[in-house]
């Protein structure tokens, strides 16, 4: 008579089962850790975007340490450069990236009008310009813009809707005078008007 033998209830791996599941794992995050390195320097930064100076690629500075990943400076001794943003003047406004023209648009007895043209060469948040006048001019309104005087200097700052302006974007502000005086210095951000 035939008796069978006790039932399995596991069955027995290959031998190295455990070391091929390791291996293939680290291969695989190697992989993945190769493709991070060639992307994440491509991807542009938020201020790139926002209009600062081009991003310099870092070097990919991940290495690879069994058992786990770590992250370590670049071998040459680098640190990895992001893009300057644009000087920020004392009232925190950006100085880079936006000129302005100034020209007397109407005149009469006893006062007169000017634009001041704002044109973004690049992405902008935010302009301040400033005019220093004679004794005897006083602002008595603007136009696309906020104003404000002490003194000899009028002090023009953007609305709600024209404070930020894209690369290429141009308004024209202006400022209406009592006097006769034109002014002795113009300048938006810090950059002397044209």
């Amino acid at each position: 008579m035939n008796v069978p033998g006790p039932v399995r209830w596991w069955t027995p791996r290959q031998p190295g089962w455990l070391r091929n599941t390791v291996i293939a794992v680290i291969v695989g995050l190697a992989a993945g850790l190769g493709v991070l390195a060639v992307v994440a320097p491509l991807s542009p930064e938020p201020d790139a975007i926002a209009g600062g100076t081009p991003p310099v690629s870092p070097s990919p500075s991940w290495s690879l340490t069994l058992p786990m990943l770590s992250s370590s400076p670049s071998p040459s001794g680098r640190t990895s450069s992001r893009p300057r943003s644009p000087s920020v003047s004392s009232d925190g406004t950006r100085g880079a990236g936006i000129a302005a023209r100034y020209a007397v648009k109407d005149s009469w007895s006893g006062g007169y009008s000017a634009e001041i043209v704002v044109t973004a060469t690049q992405a902008t948040d935010g302009w301040t310009i400033v005019l220093t006048f004679p004794d005897g001019v006083d602002a008595t309104t603007a136009w696309e813009a906020d104003y404000r005087q002490n003194g000899r200097t009028v002090t023009l700052t953007p609305k709600s809707w024209n404070r930020t302006l894209a690369a290429g974007a141009q308004i024209v502000a202006g400022i209406q005078l009592s006097g006769s005086g034109q002014p002795l210095s113009c300048a938006i951000n810090g950059t002397p008007c044209a």
